[in-house]
Formats: structure tokens, C-alpha cells, sequence
């Protein structure tokens, strides 16, 4: 979705807002999954080896990407993104363009990087140690609150019209975006269990948000992220529990495996790679179209001889512990 609306342009709808929403629930879910599931197979987590396995995953991509990319960049004379470049490196993208928004040119989309690296130090730490204190119904209870507090927030920044940059793109700003899909992972780790129509409500109403709000409004960023937040935690746990089987198979087709696997190289690659395709002269719609079927390609590399083998690597170091699923989901199959 989020490269879609960078090769489309300016269109009515905002696939990018709605695209990163659902990056950020998937998120939440996957992280709480793993550290509960990890806490309950071997009694405790292993917090190196959790932020290894991270690190592993995530840092190789986004180092090749900056260095191939600031060669480009440097040699067409265009020296603007060098900075952005730290910035993407050091998962600090967010605010710096909070700060200045021209600062992270050509790795604007790496704010995201940077809300999802705060979320991977200190999530980690909270939940462990609430849930080692005070059990997973507290954690429940504790992550909800946040998520209210962090809308109650959004407003009151709204309220005295504070920059736009702040209210969507803050770690603190956007903790809900991730934390709803975190108390999904908790809430099925108590016994809830999601109903099919939990998971067609959550895809209908996104389908309805990007028509609903713009995101350059303050409604969008106040009440349109938490309305996303939930409908993508709701579709996650969905999926994972309760998903019709025709659309199990849907999302089971190779050509959505194979863009799932390589999303975070395409995501990586796309934004500098139209910078420079542009800078060269090739502008318009369909060279865009042509930048980001070069991402895929730069992606695929990537993933084949870069980051298959750090993980690999990684996992040799620091083997995770099965997923703990329950019985009557994994005769379902509803565990990838």
C-alpha cells in the first residue's frame, strides 16, 4: 500500500496511512506473540537473544540500502539525503523530521523504522516485567490504559494545534498503533477467541478509512489512527484465529508469499530508489512503476544473499522456542 501510493502519486484515497497502520498492528502482535510465547515454553525470555534476532532481521537491509544508495546519491551531486541517511541508520527519523521536515530526504519512509525500534527496546522490558509482577490480565489492563492515554494525548496536542509531524509520527504519539495489537496478542493468550466476524469487520472498516478521513487532517491523525489501530489488531488476530478459509487462501497465493517475504526490502528500497531515478531525469507515473518493480529486484538480492543468511546466522546463536498455539487452532491451521 505504501509503495502503491508513492508510485501513484496524489489520489483521492491514502493507501500509505492505511498501510502503515496495519505494518504497525502486525507488529504488535508478532513481538507480545513471541515474548509470551517464548516466556511460556522455557519459563523466562532471553532478552539478548530477542534483540538479536531483531537486530539481525532488521539492521543488514537498511545498512546496504544506505550505502548503495548514498553512492548514487553522490554520484549524481545530490548530497541532501547523506544526512537523512544517519538519521535512517540511527532510528531517529521520526523526529528528526518532526524537527525539520526536509531533513530525511529520500528515507522519509524510515520514521517508521524508528517508532518500531523505540517499540522493540522498551515493549520488551514493560511486558515482561508487568506480566512477571502482576499477570497477563494486569498487562491487558495496563496496555488498554496506554492506548486511551496515548489518544487522550493526540487530542490534547490537537487541541492547541501542535505541528502535524508530532501528532502522526511521534513514538509516543502513535504507541496505540502498536499496543492495540498488542493487547489482541495478550487477550488470546487469556482464552479470548476471535469470531470470523471479527476479522471482516476489521477489513471492511479499512477498506472505509482511507474514504472517511484525510490523513493530512487533525480527525485523521486523532481518531482515524485509533479507529486503524483497532481494525488492524482486529484483522491480525483474525487472521491468525478465526479467517474464512477462502480468504486463508487467498493470502496463501505465491505471488503474496514472495511480496510478504521481500516487504521490508521493497519498503527500504523504493523511497531512495525513485529519489535518484528522478534526480536522473526519469519522472512520471510509469518510471515510478519501473523504480518499484527495480525495488522488488534489489529486495530479492537482498534477502537471497544478505539478510537469509544473517538471520540464519542469528538463529544459530539464539534459537527461538516453538509458538505455543492453542489446540483447537493449530487443527485449524491457523498458525503459518
Amino acid at each position: 500500500m505504501v509503495v502503491a501510493q508513492h508510485v501513484l502519486g496524489h489520489i483521492p484515497v491514502d493507501l500509505g496511512f492505511v498501510g502503515v497502520g496495519l505494518f504497525f498492528a502486525l507488529s504488535g502482535y508478532l513481538i507480545t506473540s513471541l515474548l509470551l510465547d517464548e516466556r511460556s515454553a522455557c519459563g523466562s525470555v532471553s532478552l539478548r537473544s530477542f534483540y538479536l534476532r531483531r537486530g539481525a532481521r532488521l539492521f543488514p537491509a537498511l545498512l546496504l540500502v544506505v550505502l548503495v544508495c548514498n553512492a548514487l546519491f553522490l554520484l549524481q551531486g545530490d548530497y541532501g539525503p547523506l544526512t537523512g541517511s544517519l538519521t535512517a541508520l540511527t532510528y531517529t527519523a521520526n523526529y528528526a523530521q518532526i524537527l525539520k521536515p526536509d531533513l530525511v530526504p529520500g528515507y522519509g519512509p524510515t520514521w517508521t523504522l524508528a517508532v518500531e525500534e523505540h517499540f522493540y527496546v522498551v515493549w520488551p522490558l514493560v511486558l515482561l516485567w508487568v506480566t512477571d509482577r502482576y499477570g497477563l490480565r494486569t498487562a491487558l489492563k495496563a496496555t488498554l490504559a496506554v492506548c486511551v492515554a496515548a489518544f487522550l494525548w493526540r487530542a490534547a496536542l490537537a487541541l492547541i494545534h501542535a505541528p502535524y509531524s508530532l501528532v502522526g509520527i511521534g513514538s509516543l504519539e502513535r504507541a496505540d498503533a502498536l499496543l492495540y495489537g498488542c493487547a489482541a496478542a495478550i487477550a488470546v493468550r487469556l482464552g479470548w477467541r476471535p469470531r470470523t466476524w471479527v476479522t471482516l469487520a476489521g477489513v471492511v472498516t479499512i477498506a472505509v478509512l482511507p474514504i472517511a478521513f484525510r490523513h493530512e487532517t487533525y480527525d485523521a491523525l486523532v481518531v482515524g489512527n485509533v479507529v486503524l489501530a483497532v481494525a488492524g489488531a482486529a484483522v491480525v488476530v483474525g487472521l491468525d484465529y478465526a479467517a474464512p478459509a477462502w480468504l486463508r487462501g487467498a493470502l496463501s497465493l505465491r505471488p503474496l508469499v514472495v511480496v510478504g517475504l521481500l516487504s521490508y526490502g521493497i519498503y527500504l528500497w523504493h523511497g531512495p530508489l525513485m529519489r535518484i531515478a528522478a534526480e536522473a531525469g526519469f519522472s512520471g507515473r510509469w518510471w515510478r512503476v519501473v523504480v518499484a518493480v527495480v525495488a522488488i529486484a534489489f529486495a530479492a538480492l537482498s534477502f537471497r544473499y544478505l539478510e537469509a543468511p544473517v538471520r540464519a546466522w542469528a538463529r544459530r546463536r539464539s534459537p527461538a522456542p516453538a509458538r505455543v498455539v492453542a489446540p483447537e487452532t493449530a487443527a485449524r491451521g491457523a498458525i503459518p
